[in-house]
């Protein structure tokens, strides 16, 4: 389980260590421009092809949340 932030996600992503991805989504919003990242890359990293994910499951929260569950789907 990775519960970093947007770089150390990013890191990950990078290498493709990445299995799984699991995002909770609840209505709130921020629209602060220095706003955390879910996935964050830095300049110095080598770049790769965009990761793809396949949806999994969908589970519905209370307070109108949802939680998302996607597997990496290796083409």
């Amino acid at each position: 389980m990775l519960e970093g932030g947007g770089v150390l996600n990013g890191s990950f992503l990078n290498e493709d260590l990445i299995d799984e991805l699991s995002l909770v989504i609840v209505p709130i919003a921020d629209g602060a421009s220095n706003s955390v990242t879910l996935f964050e890359m830095d300049a110095s990293m080598k770049q790769q092809p965009p990761a793809n994910f396949s949806l999994k499951s969908v589970e519905k929260l209370a307070d109108d949340g949802l939680w998302l569950k996607y597997v990496t789907r290796r083409d």
